[in-house]
């Protein structure tokens, strides 16, 4: 192997632990955002393979008129351009007064059960009507109401005649157009239904009794929908673009037949609906959290990159001095750092699309009548947001070794100048300085001494605080009951915001260890002094941690308002939850979790400054 290469490898290894840094701050964050990018798309594919499967209704035809459909109409709907089949049938809501069934807000589907070809009603528990006594009720009823297969409904109604007085429930039925379990809304008023009754016309016949000289004639109920199965629109997701345009075409030519037609597509179907809408949620935090993973893995990189290739100048100045190029010498720190994003990518974006939709999903089976998840690989925000950093990481690269590659050769082979002492700012007031142990005033001076260490460190804890409280937050805002959620999405969110803590968490521990990692290793020769002077391992310890116990403190203090401000964008953008209703032991449990990933850290890292060799001072150049 060349000498260019070998000094390639032996590179990565002596800096290993940088290079898992690098790969881990990038995984988090390509996993975080493909996990949450691949939900609503895995959420719409579940949702349209079932709908799809169970052949549900691509369009729903209601009319205005008294009288219902005549033949002719029907016929008409069905030769319309774009129609595969239909099948019709009779609903009506108890708020248009026709009927009454106790204090229930109901909705009644009169329909001859073997004879749905477009969206079938299928009987999933109990059994079929097998008198006009016995109806059936619709799975969401068993959600919403205490009823129950054997109990019996009362059915009152002036106009209508054939129910019976009481009537049993036998069996519930499944609706590919009714999948959420929160409420779908009545026709007249708006408000949530309680119960959906489903009365077979094969057993039962419903009349308008019309009385005249000859006796009482029996007029039959009119046809008030039409179920339309569309042609064309074989294999395509029904939250598409291309089948919402092929519906909405189908949509126009029918409603062209009469003006009292109203043709319903599934978009304003009130599940589908409330499916996009849920999605458009999950998508405003998608896109908005990437930024401060982004962010803080661009200060990752650049702190340790610029570290890495300042103890590397006499290596720079070696392959200078031996005429190798400078995109030569500047590819091999690049590709250091890009095979880290390459790596961390991979595993990240196919980690999260696996694992979190798995995870989140659960929280769901409160909103909707599940089928089983369908995971197809959706990685495009994943892919985004990890081109983004690997842009930003190679960038960040590029930038810290050019600066260094304009420097003579002969300079870089020598040490680098220390950086040149100078009073801080506490300095100058005497009547705390005086008072001050010698090390806590060595503390303050190295905490402002190295300004670039100090605002690499505090802002990174400060995006990682701020990730901390916005997930706190968001959970705050799920258990209120006065956020204004979409129909029982507070436990979906809830699930979303543990989600967020999670990893903002495990990127507050990765950064605050990789920080504390290369201050200890590039400070070798000052503890190894420290230890000759007498110093004990703890007092040791606490000479360094003293130093990131002070930066962190500082960037929980900006981190808290950053994160008010990241939840008051963000409510704005959902559409619901306040800031107000974050609770204020939020803030203290947020800082205070980050202290406590600093105090961990601090243990992983102490058996580190244990085993600095004292001899170690004695290398140091003077």
């Amino acid at each position: 192997m060349k000498a260019y290469g070998k000094t390639v490898l032996r590179t990565v290894k002596s800096n290993f632990a940088r290079f898992i840094a690098i790969t881990a701050v990038v995984l988090l964050g390509t996993a975080f955002v493909s996990g949450l990018g691949a939900l609503p798309p895995v959420y719409e594919d579940t949702i349209s393979q079932y709908f799809v499967s169970s052949h549900g209704a691509d369009l729903v035809v209601k009319t205005k008129s008294e009288t219902g459909f005549t033949d002719d109409k029907l016929n008409s709907i069905g030769n319309t351009d774009g129609v595969e089949k239909t099948a019709a049938f009779t609903s009506f809501d108890t708020a248009s007064g026709a009927i009454k069934i106790g204090d229930y807000n109901a909705r009644i589907y009169y329909v001859t059960f073997s004879d749905t070809a477009v969206n079938p009603f299928v009987l999933t528990d109990g059994q079929m009507p097998a008198s006009s006594s016995q109806v059936l009720v619709d799975r969401y009823t068993l959600e919403n109401t205490e009823l129950k297969i054997g109990d019996s409904i009362k059915f009152e109604s002036d106009t209508i005649a054939g129910f019976s007085e009481e009537s049993e429930i036998c069996g519930v039925v499944e609706n590919p157009l009714v999948f959420t379990k929160e409420g779908e809304p009545d026709l007249i008023n708006e408000e949530n239904l309680d119960l959906i009754v489903y009365v077979d016309s094969s057993v039962t016949e419903l009349y308008v009794p019309f009385a005249t000289p000859m006796g009482e004639m029996k007029i039959s109920l009119p046809v008030t929908d039409v179920y339309v199965k569309a042609s064309g629109v074989e294999g395509l997701n029904i939250f598409s673009k291309d089948y919402a345009d092929a519906t909405n075409a189908i949509k126009e030519r029918i409603e062209a037949i009469d003006e009292n037609y109203t043709c319903l597509t599934t978009r304003e179907n009130y599940s589908c609906a409330l499916t996009e809408e849920y999605s458009d949620k999950i998508n405003v935090v998608a896109v908005i959290f990437p930024i401060f993973f982004i962010v803080v893995a661009g200060l990752v990189v650049l702190t340790t990159m610029t570290r890495l290739i300042e103890e590397e100048r006499s290596v720079i100045g070696c392959y200078k001095t031996l005429g190798y190029s400078n995109f030569r010498i500047a590819f091999k720190y690049m590709g250091f750092s890009l095979t880290c994003c390459i790596l961390g990518a991979l595993i990240g974006v196919f980690a999260g699309v696996w694992i979190l939709p798995a995870v989140i999903f659960p929280a769901f089976d409160a909103l909707f009548f599940f089928p089983t998840l369908v995971l197809n690989l959706h990685v495009n925000m994943g892919l985004i947001t990890a081109a983004i950093m690997t842009a930003v990481i190679v960038a960040v690269t590029a930038y810290v070794v050019l600066v260094d590659l304009k420097t003579k050769p002969a300079d870089l082979l020598k040490p680098k100048s220390p950086k040149p002492g100078r009073k801080i700012f506490l300095e100058h007031v005497p009547f705390i300085w005086k008072r001050l142990k010698f090390k806590y005033k060595s503390t303050y001076r190295n905490v402002f001494r190295y300004v670039n260490h100090l605002i690499m460190t505090v802002i990174s804890v400060a995006g990682s605080t701020a990730l901390v409280l916005a997930g706190f937050g968001l959970r705050d805002v799920s258990l209120d009951e006065n956020a204004g959620f979409i129909a029982g999405f507070a436990d979906t969110f809830a699930l979303i915001s543990t989600v967020i803590i999670l990893f903002a968490a495990a990127l507050c521990i990765l950064v605050i260890y990789n920080l504390t990692n290369m201050n200890i290793g590039e400070r070798k020769r000052e503890i190894a002094t420290l230890k000759v002077l007498g110093y004990r391992d703890i007092e040791v310890s606490g000479y360094i941690y003293r130093e990131v116990l002070i930066m962190s403190v500082i960037g929980i203090i900006i981190g808290l308002p950053i994160g008010f401000g990241l939840l008051y964008f963000l409510f704005g953008y959902l559409g619901f939850g306040s800031v107000s209703m974050i609770k204020w032991y939020s803030y203290v449990i947020s800082a205070a979790l980050t202290l406590v990933f600093v105090g961990f850290v601090d243990l992983l890292l102490h058996r580190k400054i244990r085993k600095i060799d004292m001899n170690d001072s004695l290398k140091t150049l003077e």
